[in-house]
């Protein structure tokens, strides 16, 4: 497959809770994937910065689509382990996820990724990091 970003933008137009949150694909590559989101009121948390569930949200989705070109087309990809270091409170409006994969099997992909706040003054601040094993199923593309 050589156009990752309009196939994965295909199969994310199903993906009812991607749509939900306002994740957008900005860009995939072969074993990289980066998702954007413009923060509104309902990813706030009490404190006011962007609720950590969302965070973890965009390292799933990040590091799943990465995973999604390195495996066979037609498979489908879940999430079977993930884990996140929160390293800064995001205060931004726009923040960008990044995924990657570090090593691919037959079944096991395993990827990393990281959340960055996209500041006023141009500049970024990493929010958190994550790591990831993605499994590659035989469960029909819809």
């Amino acid at each position: 497959m050589t156009n990752y970003k309009e196939y994965l933008q295909d199969r994310l137009k199903n993906n009812h809770f991607i749509n939900h949150m306002g994740l957008v694909l900005e860009d995939v590559t072969k074993g990289e994937a980066i998702l954007s989101l413009s923060v509104k009121q309902h990813h706030l948390q009490q404190n006011g910065f962007t609720h950590g569930g969302v965070t973890a949200t965009l390292c799933d989705v990040a590091t799943g689509i990465a995973a999604y070109t390195a495996v066979a087309e037609g498979k489908n990809v879940v999430t079977v382990d993930l884990k996140i270091s929160y390293v800064n409170p995001s205060v931004s409006k726009n923040v960008i996820a990044v995924g990657r994969v570090v090593k691919s099997g037959n079944f096991l992909v395993f990827c990393e990724g990281d959340v960055w706040d996209l500041l006023e003054d141009g500049s970024k601040k990493l929010v958190a990091t994550c790591t990831s094993i993605m499994a590659a199923v035989d469960i029909p593309v819809q």
